[in-house]
C-alpha cells in the first residue's frame, strides 16, 4: 500500500505546479531548466570564485592528503603525483587546478558538451595531465583501483541511488584512496539550488557510511560542506 501511495503522490507532483519534487528528480529538473551557456557562465563566474574559494579548498585538501600519508604514503606530497577522478567535472573548474598542483586528472561527465568545453580550454593538451571521459549517470566509469582519489563538487545531490552508486564507485579507488564530496549546505542561501533540493549534512554522512566510508566534514566554506571519506578498513 505504501508503494502505491508513493506512486500516486509522484504522479500528482508531475501534474500539479504547486507540488515540489525533491531529491534527484528535482535536481535534474532544476539543471535542465538552465541553458548550457548559462551553466558555463555560472560555473566560471567571479561570484563562484568568491564563495567557492578554490585556492583555499585545494590547500586544505592538500593538507588532509599529507596527513593521510601516514596510512597511504603516496599522499605525502599532497596533490602532486595523485591520479584523481573529477566526477561531474563540468567546465573543468577544479580539473585544471588539480593538474596545476601536479595531479593526473580524469574529467568525468555525463554531458559531452562539457567534455568538449574542457578539450577546447587553453590549458588542455592531448596527452597532458587532464583527460576526458564520458560516463553514464548510474556508473562512475572507473576500472578497479584506477585512481587515488575521487573528487566531486556540487554533483552529489544530482546522483540517483547514491548509496549503491558510491558503494560501486569505491571499487575505482586504490587501497588507501580518498573520496572528496563538496556539496551545498541546507538553508536559504544566495547561491546553489533551491532549498528543497539540498541535502542535510546528516543525510550525506549517513549515505556515505552506508556506502562503506568513514567520513570527516570540513565546514569552512560559507555555503558548502567538504566531506572527506575513506573506505572503511582502509583508512
Amino acid at each position: 500500500m505504501k508503494r502505491i501511495l508513493s506512486g500516486i503522490v509522484a504522479a500528482l507532483c508531475g501534474l500539479l505546479p504547486f507540488c515540489e519534487k525533491a531529491g534527484h528528480d528535482a535536481a535534474q529538473e532544476h539543471m535542465h531548466k538552465t541553458s548550457f551557456d548559462d551553466l558555463v557562465a555560472r560555473f566560471e563566474s567571479e561570484e563562484r570564485n568568491e564563495y567557492q574559494k578554490p585556492r583555499q579548498v585545494m590547500d586544505r585538501l592538500d593538507l588532509a592528503f599529507r596527513k593521510h600519508s601516514a596510512r597511504a604514503p603516496r599522499f605525502a606530497q599532497g596533490w602532486k603525483g595523485l591520479k584523481v577522478a573529477d566526477l561531474g567535472a563540468g567546465t573543468g573548474y577544479f580539473s585544471f587546478r588539480m593538474a596545476d598542483r601536479g595531479a593526473q586528472v580524469i574529467a568525468l561527465d555525463v554531458d559531452s558538451r562539457f567534455l568538449d568545453y574542457i578539450q577546447n580550454h587553453p590549458s588542455f593538451r592531448k596527452g597532458g595531465p587532464v583527460e576526458t571521459r564520458k560516463v553514464e549517470p548510474d556508473n562512475i566509469g572507473l576500472s578497479s583501483g584506477e585512481v587515488d582519489a575521487i573528487f566531486s563538487v556540487n554533483v552529489y545531490h544530482h546522483i540517483d541511488e547514491r548509496v549503491s552508486y558510491f558503494r560501486s564507485a569505491r571499487q575505482g579507488l586504490k587501497d588507501g584512496g580518498v573520496l572528496v564530496i563538496i556539496d551545498f549546505k541546507q538553508g536559504d542561501m544566495p547561491v546553489g539550488p533551491p532549498t528543497h533540493i539540498k541535502l542535510s549534512e546528516k543525510q550525506v554522512t549517513d549515505e556515505l557510511k552506508q556506502a562503506g566510508f568513514d567520513v570527516q566534514v570540513d565546514d569552512f566554506l560559507p555555503y558548502q560542506n567538504i566531506y572527506i571519506a575513506y573506505p572503511q578498513g582502509n583508512r
